[in-house]
This record gives structure tokens, sequence and C-alpha cells, in this order.
């Protein structure tokens, strides 16, 4: 018995397109190799990175948010099959959120486009991160009526 142990979806690939050639002419299986190739190129293309250079918090008990800082957060979306989210802070900490799904893609009501998510925190909380196409507006992470702003400007 054969057992396979995959590292990678090229090792899939090549032993396809191996096995396809013994019984499909060399010029479609060179074609069928291409389009294999681009349709998994465009799943790794899914991964995005989103940096901002300044954040704000909002305060649930005077219900207004704080003034603007300066400070470096990197986020890499979609960093694994579940869609997980990495976030290097300013301080130098590694956060990784959960994707739970429930994906929403709708405006404001002034016309801004973003898309949010349900996630699990690296604490287990379930929080909401919107993204918004603006980095000027960038993205919100929502935990009940605690709230953090990301920018770029």
């Amino acid at each position: 018995m054969l057992t396979l142990r995959i590292k990678s979806r090229r090792p899939i690939l090549l032993s396809a397109l191996i096995l396809i050639q013994h019984k499909i002419k060399p010029m479609k299986s060179i074609t069928l190799f291409i389009l294999l190739f681009i349709g998994f190129s465009a799943t790794a293309q899914d991964q995005f990175r989103a940096d901002f250079n300044y954040v704000t918090f909002f305060d649930p008990e005077t219900q207004t948010w704080a003034d603007w800082e300066e400070a470096a957060h990197t986020l890499v979306f979609n960093i694994n099959e579940n869609k997980d989210i990495k976030h290097y802070t300013a301080k130098g900490e590694v956060l990784i959120y959960r994707n739970m799904g429930n994906l929403e893609d709708d405006y404001t009501t002034s016309g801004k486009h973003y898309q949010i998510i349900e996630a699990l925190d690296d604490q287990g909380n379930e929080i909401r991160i919107q993204l918004f196409d603006d980095p000027s507006i960038g993205m919100k992470i929502i935990n009940g009526e605690f709230m953090v702003q990301f920018a770029k400007y």
C-alpha cells in the first residue's frame, strides 16, 4: 500500500502531471499543467498585508475616542487555510486571530466600503475585525463595547 505525505500543493501538482502524461498527448499535458499552476497560484494570492502607523482607543464609559498615537502595527490576513490573521504589534508581540467566518461585505452610511469578520483573539475572546478599503480609516478591532482603531496617514 502506498502512503503519501503531502507538505505542499506542488508535489500533488507534479504527481498529477506525471500520472496524466502517460494518457494525454504532450500538448494537452502542458496546457493542463499551466491551468493547474494558475489555479494553485490564485489561492496563494489571497494572503495580503496591511500596515498602520496610528492607533486610537474607544472609551465605552465616556463614549469618546482617545487622541491618535503613533504606533506601527502590521496585520497579515489569510495566513492559512482558515484565513486567520497575524498581528504584529507596536510592542513586538505577535498575536493570532482565529477566523470564525461570517464575513460581511458592506458600506457605511457615508459610502465607505469595508469587510468585517468574527474571530477569536489569543485569549479566546470573541471579537470582530472590520477592515476598510481606505487606509486612513483603516481597521477596527471590536470587543463588545471596547474598540481599537488603526489607520495609516
